[in-house]
């Protein structure tokens, strides 16, 4: 049998596996996040808020190696370059082992000094330094196991990665739930619940058997400089643009502890994060799937198959994430009042807004795919550097009055200048494809659907008085799902969309019957 069923199988299995876990994990957060804010309080609750987003802003420091690494590994093992593989492997851990004690330094110092930089209550300092010092001692482990992951997701078994990340989510719960039982105090739940993350770790390894060559000669520390200046050659211009999008992105709920009313703002800000994140999650597993993918297409230099990988993947994503989206919004206020209670409404509005904007944002994620995998970034450098300039101010200038929306309104700023420089430049200079032909034909056919749907049930709920809570989320649902549905398979899904799928599912299972 050939390998191409197989990697047809591993790709489509790396999403569902991917999507389930996300899910998994965003449920986990879901139920756990309005418990401890009831136990710790909002405030103090505010402070893990904090230390999640130190945590994912220093993630800039990977440099960019993390897609770089991904490229060139998938690349080498389409051409079974075990050498080449393990020498980049064994330099990324001399690589990421640096950068894991940069960091660790990093949150030392913040933790002696976080009181200067952020609206800190003075009862709120020893708690903050401890969980200064917990992500200390456990960043290292962290970032090595990124070359494990990259190494993996290159072998196109990211269906096993995500597998073991559903073990670290319910794990998370399951430590939320004895923080509460047994009364724990708020830095030894942030201790368990970091040792809970770095569980995956040793049973990714263990999957790194898949490689035919040893262990040892993937992980064993060992500098090569040529082949890692390769890497961080390509790696440099992904870290240019990631470090504008990490700061824009991963900066907000930072200035937020800095400028916005309190530091019980980020406590708002980590409850609509926690539903958007679900969609982002999405927009990055399709990222993490496509982009092997993406380099092997790239590197044949098949136009029409490029052509048509990015208009097939978008138009599927666009569906997916318009359902689910407009599916959130239009259950936005019940969802916030039986997650959080009434005096979260008001946080609807942003929910909603941050939703779309996520939508827009991860319709792209073909493209970005394919821009990525063809090096050319040089330009995104520069739409990210102007994105981010432009829409920070925003939010340092509106966090007094709004809070948490002027992150949003911020992040939503970025967005339409990046998307913007996408459809005008990238698409059709870079790939050379129709800007128009993927807005129009493959994104907005989904997105108009979802209109349509959406103001259905809306206008039947204002109608029809319909019940609260979980019984009138149940009946809006349906209707959204039913409009949704029937248009789709009326004007948007072909017979041969369904076939398509058939197929693939049908090789799933063949290539589990092999295996």
């Amino acid at each position: 049998m050939s390998s191409k069923p197989v990697a047809v199988h591993r790709i489509f299995s790396g999403s569902v596996w991917g999507i389930l876990a996300k899910i998994l994990d965003a449920a986990a957060k879901f139920v756990t996040i309005p418990l401890l804010v009831g136990y710790y309080g909002k405030a103090d609750y505010g402070l893990i808020a904090l230390a999640f987003s130190l945590n994912a802003y220093l993630r800039l420091m990977d440099l960019g190696m993390n897609v770089g690494s991904v490229r060139f590994f998938s690349m080498w093992e389409a051409k079974s370059d075990w050498e080449n593989i393990g020498k980049a492997s064994r330099s990324s851990i001399i690589f990421y082992g640096t950068i894991g004690l940069i960091n660790a330094l990093i949150f030392m110092f913040m933790a002696n000094y976080g009181q200067f930089f952020f609206n800190l209550k003075p009862d709120q300092i020893p708690t903050y330094r401890i969980m200064m010092y917990i992500l200390s001692a456990s960043t290292v482990l962290n970032w090595l196991s990124n070359v494990i992951i990259q190494l993996l997701s290159a072998k196109d078994e990211l269906g096993y990665v995500n597998r073991v990340t559903v073990v670290s989510s319910v794990l998370n719960f399951l430590v939320a739930i004895a923080a509460i039982q047994f009364k724990w105090s708020l830095p030894v739940y942030f201790l368990f619940y970091t040792i809970s993350t770095l569980v995956p770790i040793p049973l990714n390894i263990l999957k790194l058997r898949v490689f035919p060559i040893p262990l040892g000669q993937l992980l064993t520390p060992k500098w090569d400089g040529k082949i890692f200046r390769e890497i961080i050659g390509y790696s440099s211009a992904i870290f240019l643009m990631g470090l504008f999008q990490l700061t824009a992105n991963e900066l907000r709920p930072i200035l937020l502890a800095k400028f916005a009313s309190g530091i019980d703002v980020l406590t708002d800000y980590r409850v609509i994060q926690t539903i958007a994140m679900l969609i982002i999650s999405f927009g990055t597993i399709f990222l993490q799937v496509l982009l092997p993918s993406a380099s092997k297409v790239y590197q044949e230099g098949n136009h029409p198959k490029m052509e048509k990988m990015v208009f097939t993947a978008t138009r599927f994503i666009s569906i997916f994430l318009s359902f689910i989206v407009f599916l959130l919004v239009l259950n936005s206020e019940a969802i916030l009042l039986l997650y959080m209670g009434k005096d979260y409404l008001h946080l609807a509005v942003w929910l909603n807004i941050w939703l779309l904007t996520v939508l827009l944002n991860m319709h792209n994620t073909p493209v970005a795919s394919l821009v990525l995998s063809s090096g050319k970034t040089r330009f995104l450098i520069y739409s990210s550097a102007t994105a981010c300039i432009l829409s920070l101010p925003i939010t340092i200038i509106l966090a007094p009055t709004l809070n948490v929306g002027a992150a949003v309104i911020g992040y939503l700023a970025y967005m339409l200048i990046q998307i913007g420089f996408f459809y005008i430049y990238y698409i059709p200079k870079v790939l050379k494809l129709d800007s128009k032909k993927i807005f129009l034909s493959a994104f907005s056919p989904s997105v108009l659907g979802a209109v349509i749907a959406f103001a259905v049930a809306f206008g039947l709920e204002k109608w029809i008085e319909m019940p609260v809570g979980i019984l009138g989320m149940i009946i809006r649902s349906a209707i959204f799902t039913t409009v949704f549905a029937a248009f789709h398979f009326l004007f948007i899904i072909k017979s041969a969309d369904i076939e398509f799928l058939r197929t693939k599912l049908l090789k799933r299972k063949v290539s589990n019957e092999q295996e």
